[in-house]
């Protein structure tokens, strides 16, 4: 009792504090964001970086888990913007080992900032120290620079993580840290999601195209209603605004910014649903991002996948 009631605190306090989290969401950074979200899944992410006016910093691929999946990483830079983005899950192998240590294992406690799913977690230690190396040096050589973190599907959710991790270990660029995702799922705990929101500072917004599925899981503690419960600490729950595409995500799509109840798991926006579509996950922006980052940021022929559709 006395553990839920001082959550409960913590979170009275916190929405009492919202009016510190920007909300107001960037269309056109986002929609650019994309493009290096991409990359992330190229082994040679060259051509879609120099197309998008940036200089490739730092790419890295490493095996991530014990099934020997790999996981990449991107650091680019344009004349405004640092680019650090993480490739998503590549096969049904590496989507079965994600669940399997998510479902399996405990969270991983984080240091002051909440608990996050133990794969998400583990990807990223295997990729950070020479990221937050160049990093650290990036943040003071570029001082006017967004440094934006990103990522589509699982890359979103280690994203997630690096942006937490970088401000609560440089806390003077929260103002100018954003964290733009795509298709991302439940990464950590409601204090995680509390930490991020308030540490990531400059925008923290989860693009949701239709019915994305995994958007939706690892699922979060629901009410009677079928409503994200934001009081347990225990469960998986969402940080940051999410961002809800309706339809096809073209240039003449709406979109609703969701600030409504429950706080970043509004019931009126993709919650809404209880069906969804796998496809919806593959598309954003009317891109199947992982060929249009292996294409070098260009649409290939649509009856010539150029990985594996089953990506999620």
């Amino acid at each position: 009792m006395r553990n839920g009631f001082a959550l409960f605190s913590c979170l009275f306090f916190f929405l009492a504090d919202c009016k510190k989290v920007n909300r107001d969401f960037d269309y056109e950074l986002s929609k650019r964001t994309l493009e290096f979200a991409a990359a992330a899944y190229s082994i040679d992410p060259e051509p879609c970086i120099s197309k998008n006016n940036a200089t490739l910093l730092f790419f890295k691929k490493v095996e991530c888990d014990y099934m020997r999946d790999e996981c990449w990483s991107v650091i680019a830079a344009d004349n405004d913007t640092i680019f650090v983005s993480f490739s998503g899950t590549k096969s049904k192998e590496q989507l079965v080992t994600e669940l399997i240590e998510s479902i399996g294992r405990p969270k991983h406690k984080l240091h002051n900032a909440g608990s996050v799913h133990y794969y998400f977690y583990s990807a990223l230690k295997t990729m950070w120290s020479p990221m937050e190396k160049l990093l650290r040096g990036l943040k003071d050589s570029l001082p006017d620079h967004k440094i934006v973190f990103t990522g589509h599907s699982l890359g979103g959710a280690i994203a997630s993580i690096a942006s937490t991790v970088f401000v609560r270990n440089f806390p003077e660029t929260s103002s100018r840290t954003f964290s733009i995702t795509f298709g991302q799922p439940r990464v950590g705990n409601l204090e995680y999601a509390m930490t991020h929101d308030k540490l990531v500072a400059g925008g923290s917004w989860r693009l949701i195209h239709g019915r994305d599925i995994v958007a939706h899981i690892p699922f979060c503690v629901e009410s009677y209603a079928r409503w994200c419960i934001p009081f347990y600490n225990h469960g998986s729950y969402h940080h940051g605004v999410e961002v809800w595409f309706p339809g096809n995500m073209t240039s003449q799509d709406t979109f609703k910014v969701c600030t409504g109840t429950p706080l970043n798991e509004d019931n009126l926006c993709s919650n809404t649903h209880r069906y969804f579509d796998i496809n919806d996950h593959l598309f954003y922006f009317g891109h199947h991002v992982s060929d249009y980052g292996v294409n070098g940021c260009v649409d290939p022929p649509d009856d010539e996948p150029l990985i594996n559709n089953e990506n999620v």
